[in-house]
């Protein structure tokens, strides 16, 4: 089949792969300029953590060691609180962890590979327009049209394809086409009323990383967090996500920023210095960024075909957008393989991925927001590590009935609307046993007190 493929992100170029190894004729437009040009300024983003559901998929194809020595392994939290304090929180007692990786340094080396290794043909500044489809012979073809504004003058240019598959994003323009042509039944996105601001930690005067370099490191400050991811080269790339009315409010001069990260993150202000700060988040005047999720049922159209963040995009809180839209190449590969990558299978295949695809996409999305209640807040408080000991004691007793949360949804292929069902269940489970235990342990105190000084 002749494929047209939509966004030269991450999950664009794995999914070109993965059809180009199939036997397909891919090729691959992109809006924007190539991102192996891009400058040091540009390049830098909120840092991805690929996890074992993620690495399922790119082992599939090949590039699972290549794309994991692009980063560092991170093998569980540390928590920074408000007096300088650290607690290392190991993400499960197996040693397990996540990589850290550069988003634009991964899409750069994704690029190279589909382009020289499968001579996949890239179209740069080429703007999706539209899509003609005509029904010939009982099957949909398919005319793409392109704005391409990499020339002196801007000219149209059309692609004829079998399958096209948009992987251009949270603001999907092939999306968008298909909403317009009323092709998709339910769309629902939601602006959060949190930004967020970027920052880095350079390495210390002796090249040497400033933290520990083998965990990420969180700040939870109830209603707003920072993070903190290790790169390669010693340094760590940050967020900062916050509601937008007290960014605003921290942003305002000089003096209110750093009276403000004196107040909350004092240990980093040693790390990064006050010019660093007034540099970056006063004088630059950056526009904080928009965290984006939507939902989208179903995630096809005649034969036309969303991944990635154009069928789920999502809250980074969980750090599995990126693997969710990897394990989205898997899955279809995997609805391909059963029914044959023939033309006229095209339907049925596109109708099996929408089916089981959509109800994981939104349960994922739902994941991710709360996930960010808990690391903000949650994750410095003591209920939070109550739960934790209980959860890991009950994983420990019963391996084969009692998967933490975290542990299902990064370490394992179990369909995130599963993962869902289960951590409900287990919340459920969990909140009765911490009620029973405190009402028997407050039981067993009023017996003391009638036994000793009531009646002695």
């Amino acid at each position: 089949m002749d494929v047209v493929i939509v966004g030269a992100g991450l999950v664009g170029c794995v999914e070109g792969i993965y059809l180009k190894k199939r036997g397909h004729n891919v090729t691959i437009y992109e809006t924007f300029e190539d991102p192996r040009t891009w400058s040091e300024e540009r390049a830098r983003s909120i840092n991805l953590t690929m996890s074992p559901r993620g690495q399922f998929a790119l082992r599939e194809i090949g590039l699972e060691d290549k794309v994991l020595a692009q980063g560092i392994l991170a093998k569980g939290r540390i928590v920074h609180d408000g007096k300088g304090n650290k607690f290392r929180s190991p993400y499960n007692e197996k040693g397990e962890g996540i990589v850290s990786l550069r988003r634009t340094r991964l899409n750069a080396f994704l690029i190279q590979e589909a382009e020289e290794t499968y001579k996949i043909p890239f179209h740069f500044r080429h703007t999706f327009e539209r899509c003609d489809t005509s029904d010939q012979h009982g099957a949909p073809t398919t005319v793409c049209v392109f704005r391409n504004t990499s020339g002196e003058k801007e000219t149209i240019v059309k692609a004829q394809a079998d399958l096209v598959i948009g992987s251009d994003g949270a603001h999907s323009v092939v999306r968008q086409d298909l909403q317009n042509k009323r092709k998709i039944g339910m769309f629902q996105q939601e602006y959060h009323d949190h930004g967020y601001m970027e920052l880095v930690v350079p390495s210390g005067k002796d090249g040497q990383p400033q933290m520990e370099l083998d965990m990420l490191h969180i700040w939870p400050r109830g209603e707003f967090m920072l993070i903190m991811f290790p790169n390669l080269d010693n340094t760590f790339s940050g967020t900062l996500f916050m509601p937008f009315e007290k960014l605003d409010e921290v942003m305002q001069g000089e003096e209110v920023l750093l009276k403000f990260f004196y107040a909350e993150f004092p240990d980093l202000v040693r790390h990064v210095g006050e010019s660093y700060l007034k540099r970056h988040f006063v004088e630059k005047k950056k526009r904080p960024g928009r965290l984006i999720s939507n939902k989208v049922e179903p995630y096809h159209a005649d034969n036309s075909v969303l991944i990635g963040d154009a069928a789920h995009a999502m809250v980074p809180f969980y750090g599995q957008g990126m693997n969710a839209g990897f394990e989205d190449c898997l899955i279809l590969d995997r609805i391909f393989q059963k029914y044959g990558h023939s033309k006229a299978n095209l339907g049925r295949v596109l109708k099996e991925f929408s089916r089981v695809r959509c109800k994981d996409g939104h349960a994922i999305s739902e994941m991710a927001f709360k996930h960010y209640v808990e690391l903000r807040s949650d994750i410095a408080g003591v209920t939070f590590y109550m739960r934790k000991f209980v959860d890991n004691m009950l994983f420990r007793l019963l391996p084969k009935t009692w998967v933490p949360e975290y542990t299902m949804v990064a370490f394992t292929d179990m369909p995130y609307s599963v993962c869902l069902k289960e951590t409900e269940r287990q919340s459920r489970i969990i909140t009765s046993s911490l009620i029973f235990c405190g009402i028997a342990f407050f039981g067993i105190l009023v017996a003391l007190f009638f036994k000793f000084w009531v009646w002695p």
